[in-house]
């Protein structure tokens, strides 16, 4: 069996089949790199003979797919903290049987670790974050899965395994049958056969679905589900703690829940936007000047809808209007007396104009990350193709500064928008950015205030250290990343994926330089841990080839650092 090209050969035809020494790695040593790829340890790969003819994770009649190390970790890379494998169980002469193996430390061996399940499903995703493990026959005890760590728990009944995503800090929830995760070891479900859904504009539902639609909060700092309440659409908008509600009825009628009482208050009117935030004082959405007591007309008006009802108008005229995450800040042109960009303060609904900002004209886009925006006056889209300037805005200083400029383009949008095409960053990765037509260039923008340029087609994975930002390059292939720094510095990164391998998640390492992926075969919805599984260690800069670290398992869980 041959390697890959640019990857080792898995098994050196000439190599003495005695336990061997783990050498230095192309991935952190210059001299490696010119020589080639050093050779994996014989010992480890005598392990994978069995397992050659696995395909796509699945393993073959009296095959077994053993997990194995086949390369230390290098040293300088820094990897806090234990780390949790789910892979087949040695020995075990069923097929399919998957266990949770730890070591003490990322990077030690799977021999030296200890089988901490031995038949279990977990929810699989960023294994940052906190995740949910069902015991199954053999090994009945359920668990919560954090920090490189299990811990005993008891899950609900009913529930079937497969994805976790991030809520807040500490706190995850799984696909399907929803189940609310906490670092401390607590699961809960909202509800019997609960599902739940991220709000457009924030926040986490959950629904259980059957007769009337009914949609409960969750409290995103202890995981807290709140009552389910009747509404007539399905949330657009959720409070941090879960209590309240924002919905918007086809006749653009707003509807707020109080999901402690049950309290549905309608407030008087229409015309109300799907755009919204929750804030401390209330709902701030943007109502239409038709509906507004206080327009004048020309724009509409971003409002404070109270949970009693009551409406009072905030800002306005206004025509493009953005909100900050988090319910801060918001982002408006004000169209009179003349137009001009402010940031208005939620709070206190203080409007401060932007300085250094051009007068916006008809049509500008805006993204926003943290507390800082993206901003890019923008030609008419019946013209040409021209240059335009990309602008980033400090939202706390309310002062502007030109960061790009996209050599043509006729209009841009949200990356956000790209979901449905799997442009979009991750929400959990903290990152946003405006992509442009006709080329399909991408401006991403970090939490942090980091800008940088994407190529066509790119979509922004995760911001990096030393004000960076890494890409996935056009095409899915995953074999290429992309790490681009703010003054537009690239370094092209190697993954060793093959063209039947998907490459996430990807997880810088604590010392900045390198990063840690996950490589999946792409066959199957949910394939079982295999020989296409491995986990591999590149550098940032560029250098050097990847290094597999694990194959035959799958990274579930490790320190967030």
């Amino acid at each position: 069996m041959r390697g890959r090209p640019g990857m080792p050969s898995p098994l050196p035809p000439t190599a003495p089949r005695t336990a061997a020494p783990e050498v230095p790695h192309p991935a952190t040593s210059g001299e490696a790199a010119r020589r080639g790829w050093a050779r994996i340890p014989v010992a480890a790969l005598a392990l994978l003979v069995g397992v050659v003819s696995a395909v796509g994770g699945c393993a073959g009649a009296g095959s077994e797919a053993v997990a194995v190390r086949v390369n230390a970790l290098p040293s300088g890379v820094r990897v806090p903290g234990p780390a949790v494998f789910l892979a087949r169980v040695p020995g075990e002469e069923r097929s399919g049987v998957l266990g949770l193996v730890r070591v003490g430390a990322f990077g030690d061996p799977l021999t030296e670790g200890a089988w901490v399940r031995k038949h279990a499903e977990v929810a699989l995703g960023d294994p940052r974050i906190p995740t949910a493990v069902r015991g199954l026959a053999d090994d009945p005890r359920d668990g919560v899965l954090a920090g490189g760590n299990v811990l005993d728990a008891t899950l609900p009944d009913h529930v079937f395994l497969t994805r976790v995503r991030p809520a807040g800090e500490g706190l995850s929830w799984t696909s399907g049958r929803c189940v609310l995760v906490r670092r401390d070891g607590r699961a809960v479900s909202p509800a019997p056969e609960a599902t739940c859904e991220e709000a457009a504009n924030g926040g986490l539902y959950w629904t259980a679905g059957g007769g009337r639609p009914a949609y409960g909060g969750v409290d995103l700092v202890n995981g807290t589900a709140s009552p389910a309440v009747e509404l007539p659409a399905s949330p657009s908008a959720v409070s941090p703690d879960g209590r309240y509600l924002a919905a918007v009825t086809r006749d653009r009628g707003l509807v707020i829940a109080d999901a402690r009482t049950g309290r549905l208050v309608r407030p008087s009117g229409s015309g109300f936007g799907s755009e919204g935030v929750f804030t401390s004082r209330g709902y701030v959405t943007v109502r239409d000047a038709a509906a507004s007591s206080s327009s004048s007309g020309g724009g509409g008006e971003v409002s404070l809808v109270t949970p009693s009802g009551k409406v009072t108008d905030l800002l306005g005229p206004v025509g493009k209007v953005s909100f900050a995450p988090g319910g801060r800040r918001v982002v408006a042109v004000v169209t009179r007396p003349a137009a001009r960009l402010v940031v208005a303060d939620l709070d206190t609904g203080t409007a401060t104009p932007v300085r250094g900002f051009p007068a916006p004209g008809p049509d500008l886009a805006l993204a926003l990350a943290g507390d800082f925006a993206l901003a890019v006056p923008l030609p008419s889209a019946l013209g040409d193709p021209r240059p335009v300037q990309v602008w980033r805005i400090d939202l706390g200083r309310a002062r502007a500064e030109r960061v790009a400029t996209v050599p043509a383009a006729t209009r841009a949008r949200p990356v956000e928008e790209d979901r449905d095409r799997a442009g979009a960053p991750d929400p959990a990765s903290g990152l946003t950015g405006l992509r442009f037509s006709p080329q399909g260039e991408v401006v991403a923008l970090t939490a942090g205030g980091v800008t940088a340029l994407g190529p066509a087609g790119a979509r922004p994975l995760l911001p990096l250290p030393e004000r960076r930002v890494l890409f996935a390059p056009d095409g899915g292939r995953g074999d290429t990343l992309l790490a681009v720094a703010e003054s537009g510095a690239r370094a092209r990164v190697a993954t060793g994926a093959a063209e039947d391998q998907s490459a996430a998640p990807v997880m810088p390492t604590s010392d900045g330089g390198h990063l840690i992926v996950a490589l999946r075969p792409r066959s199957g919805a949910y394939p079982d841990p295999g020989p296409r599984d491995e986990v591999v260690l590149t550098r940032l800069d560029g250098t050097g080839s990847p290094l597999p670290l694990y194959r035959g398992a799958i990274l579930a869980g490790v320190s967030p650092g």
